[in-house]
């Protein structure tokens, strides 16, 4: 999967993130795979980060193998999460696409 590009050349979000209430407050909701589909995501196999309203999750292995498909890139609309899940379930439409 490629990630799609705008007119900017920024990458376009591949969609939007997903969000759970838990009894400890917002919880943002990570896929379980990469965008590649050749790694389990864990807290130590990638790296999170937000710009403007947009999460990013990258697959450091990906990265680190200059695999160009490496980052999910995460509509937030201003949400802010306290904590994060890896849950595929959420994201069943976009990781169908990946290989």
């Amino acid at each position: 999967m490629t990630t799609p590009m705008t007119s900017n050349n920024a990458p376009r979000p591949h969609g939007q993130a997903r969000y759970r209430t838990t009894a400890h407050g917002l919880q943002v909701v990570i896929p379980t795979r990469c965008p590649s589909g050749r790694h389990v995501l864990s807290t130590d196999g990638c790296r999170i980060y937000e710009t403007g309203t947009i999460l990013h999750v990258t697959c450091r292995s990906c990265a680190g193998q200059s695999i160009v498909d490496h980052t999910w890139s995460l509509t937030t609309h201003g949400r802010k999460a306290l904590s994060a899940e890896f849950d595929d379930q959420p994201y069943h439409s976009l990781l169908r696409t990946a290989p």
